[in-house]
């Protein structure tokens, strides 16, 4: 994996996406995270790019919306689809909850 910068936006394993703020002298990241909150990541990162809309998979929930397709125009611009119907590019991007997040925080319930 490439060195990772300062300005260039991170997702770790465990789903949690930010952007790099401080590279600490224990090779770990401070990241902050969309809603302002900065944290320092031990975490292994998964993937790393200038470009948070890289950093997007799919079952992904992005501006309220579900992705459940990415790709790129003919002359390379990334995109991903989500199931309000919605094709959106970086500039479009608001919101972020990953699919991890989701899963981690989500409520099963079961029948009696």
């Amino acid at each position: 994996m490439e060195e990772i910068k300062v300005g260039e936006y991170v997702r770790t394993f465990n789903g949690l996406i930010g952007k790099v703020v401080q590279l600490t002298d224990s090779g770990n990241y401070a990241i902050r995270i969309y809603n302002g909150a900065e944290y320092v990541v031990r975490a292994v990162i998964a993937k790393h790019s200038k470009n948070i809309i890289d950093l997007i998979e799919v079952r992904d929930i992005v501006n309220n919306g579900y992705i459940y397709e990415i790709g790129n125009t003919e002359d390379g611009q990334k995109w991903v689809h989500n199931l309000n119907g919605l094709l959106l590019f970086e500039n479009d991007i608001k919101t972020i909850l990953t699919h991890e997040q989701y899963n981690a925080n989500c409520y099963k319930v079961k029948g009696e």
